[in-house]
């Protein structure tokens, strides 16, 4: 039975018997304990129908019954959950065994929900308050499902959606916020829309946590059901609750790992239900300006850089080559967390006194869909433009760039304005067809960057290339045919798996980060704990469980540190978790079920063992290959039957914590 069709008949047998005991709900619907707390969240925060009474009945309150808020509008509801999310969302979930049967994941819960609805409900009459809830759940869904969200409870004049699953991404809390904002945003700049008296706007309240939940499916759609392991959604539906209208309200968990990209400022500690200590939140107040990751390294304690002394000097060589004229195209190539931005951040320190240009961008995991991203930051460091600049401002510098390298502000502004999405100034490009637009605005912004480098050696930075979209790699492409002979260094990190296009030219090295040796890791660790606030063994514990990554190493430390010396077997940092759970879902279906199965058997796992418990219809060895081109397994050799090992044992534990 839906929870809708519960729901209903729980309303009924409340309005016929006046009060309803907990205990006998639980027996009648056969409901366990979270299912039953999100059935009194509905009555009480969200119909309004109903009120807690010493914490052990539902009691039927008749006078607000009389302006009940009206149903979620039935294009919304009735529509089959397929209709409303994402096609490759959907085509995940319907082809993925273990997204339909359901495992364990890191994600982050958003709670939403409009303000004083019963009231505004009563104002505007049904007709009107059916119209604004249709165009509020039809905007939320919007900036949910542009972060590549889900959609998994409606309730009411709300909703519950979820970051991380049943796709895993490491960056599940940003997305999460983001996708706050821009409810928030979108309801001011669509006011208009929703029929409210003048001078009234729209308000909702949001709550978010992050943390552990169980994903898996009921019924024979794509409706998820989001069961929390501990309190995750229930917290969050907490501070949804407690939020003022209007605001966003954040878990600590949530803010340590947003607190880089957003503005977040701490409220006094509160007491939430169900929570016997006062829970810390904090409201969330906007984003930061886009930086790279490498920028953001410089606003932090950082741990002691080691181990990169030769990688260091190669990147010193090539720009040598690049200061007498000869272009070249360097990619730094690692896995998460092995240091790619840090180890640009210590190269740019060493160009300290240098007489260079350094431009900086990034790619962004969801930044896919959008043209130019890492372009955009770029073009905006050269000209000196901030989000917060006006279009006049924005123009004015844009014409001052051009002038700067001398360029004609007449002929180049048009296009560069366009990418900035300025309006002003760019009413010709309307007569020409879009590849024209994209031709010479790539011109344009190949001709500064190579007038530019006569002035001075450019370096031309751009991060996470392995997420970059395609008008951006194009341009990239046709700038390294152009800087042969400028002084023009181009340095793109990227993971294993992504192949640039100009991977193979003469002038193109490619730069790989190894984990760190024993020696440097201990020096990464005891950077952030010093021996007297951790012992010998545990560091040595660190050590082989973060095998030389030095984003591991350092989350791993901090972890410990936490929970104190008590014991050694510390849990995954939910930092690496999202890290280690992304790249395990960007696998194949069989091949990811494979993972997950080996994992039971430990790190070191035989074939035929594997053979023996394998319960799907595909043959191992193919399976196994491919882990191990991914570099996930390798073959031991020496041993007497055929034994393979996890490359990372962390790997294998957020693969074994994932199974239910």
């Amino acid at each position: 039975m839906t929870f809708d069709a519960i729901l209903a008949q729980v309303l009924d047998v409340l309005q016929h018997q006046g009060r309803v005991a907990y205990r006998a709900l639980k027996v009648r619907f056969n409901l366990d304990d979270d299912y039953l707390e999100a059935l009194k969240d509905e009555l009480i925060y969200a119909r309004r129908l109903a009120v807690d009474e010493a914490d052990r009945v539902l009691v039927w309150t008749g006078a607000m019954a009389a302006v009940p808020l009206p149903a979620i509008p039935a294009q919304v509801q009735d529509r089959a959950p397929l209709s409303y999310t994402p096609k490759h969302l959907a085509d995940k979930i319907l082809t993925t065994r273990s997204a339909l049967e359901g495992e364990r994941k890191q994600v982050t819960v958003l709670f939403c929900d409009i303000a004083n609805s019963t009231p505004l409900a009563a104002r505007l009459g049904p007709e009107a308050m059916h119209t604004l809830l249709n165009r509020f759940f039809e905007l939320a869904l919007d900036e949910v499902h542009r972060y590549e969200g889900t959609i998994n409870q409606f309730l009411g004049d709300g909703f519950m959606a979820l970051f991380g699953a049943p796709v895993a991404y490491e960056d599940h809390a940003r997305r999460a916020v983001l996708a706050a904002l821009g409810i928030q945003c979108r309801l001011t700049e669509r006011r208009a829309d929703f029929g409210l008296p003048a001078g009234e706007a729209l308000a909702v309240r949001l709550g978010l946590n992050t943390g552990l939940v169980v994903v898996g499916s009921i019924g024979d759609n794509l409706r998820m059901d989001y069961t929390a392991v501990g309190d995750t959604t229930n917290l969050a539906a907490r501070l949804q609750q407690s939020a003022p209208p209007g605001v966003i309200l954040v878990s600590q968990s949530t803010s340590r790992l947003v607190q880089d990209q957003v503005y977040l400022e701490a409220i006094p500690l509160m007491q939430v239900k169900g929570k016997e200590a006062p829970v810390a939140a904090y409201k969330l107040l906007g984003h930061r300006p886009r930086r790279s990751p490498g920028a953001r390294l410089g606003e932090r304690t950082l741990s002691r850089f080691a181990g990169r002394e030769r990688e260091l000097a190669v990147l010193h060589e090539v720009l040598a080559q690049v200061e007498a004229g000869q272009g070249q195209v360097v990619g730094i190539v690692a896995e998460a967390g092995v240091g790619k931005s840090r180890f640009l951040y210590e190269f740019r320190q060493s160009l300290t006194g240098k007489r260079l240009t350094y431009l900086a961008g990034s790619c962004l995991s969801y930044g896919q869909a959008i043209p130019y991203l890492p372009l955009l930051d770029c073009l905006r460091h050269n000209c000196g433009i901030t989000e917060a600049d006006s279009p006049e401002t924005i123009t004015t510098r844009v014409r001052l760039g051009l002038q700067e390298v001398g360029m004609d502000p007449e002929a180049g502004a048009p296009y560069l304005l366009h990418l900035l999405g300025v309006q002003a100034g760019t009413e010709g490009l309307g007569v020409l067809s879009p590849e024209t637009i994209k031709t010479r605005t790539f011109d344009t912004l190949r001709q500064m960057s190579l007038r530019g480098s006569r002035q001075r050696p450019l370096l031309l930075e751009v991060e996470d290339l392995h997420w970059i979209d395609k008008s951006s790699e194009d341009y990239l492409m046709s700038l390294v045919e152009s800087l042969v002979g400028a002084p023009i260094l181009l340095l793109g990190t990227y993971r294993p798996g992504y192949h640039p296009p100009w991977v193979e030219k003469s002038y193109a090295t490619q730069v790989a980060l190894r984990p760190l040796a024993s020696r440097d890791s201990l020096v990464v660790v005891r950077s952030v704990a010093p021996r007297e606030r951790l012992s010998d063994h545990l560091a040595q514990v660190i050590l082989a469980k973060a095998e030389g990554n030095p984003f591991f190493l350092e989350e791993l430390t901090r972890a410990v540190m936490e929970q104190g010396e008590l014991q050694a077997d510390v849990a995954v940092p939910d930092t690496i978790q999202g890290v280690l759970m992304a790249r395990i879902d960007r696998l194949p279906d069989a091949v990811k079920r494979l993972l997950q199965t080996a994992s039971v058997l430990g790190r070191t796992f035989s074939i035929h063992l594997l053979e023996a418990i394998w319960e799907g219809p595909d043959a191992i060895e193919p399976l196994l290959r491919e882990l191990r081109r991914l570099e996930f397994v390798y073959e031991h050799t020496g041993a007497e039957e055929q034994v393979y090992v996890y490359k990372h044992v962390l790997t294998q534990e957020v693969a074994y914590g994932s199974l239910l």
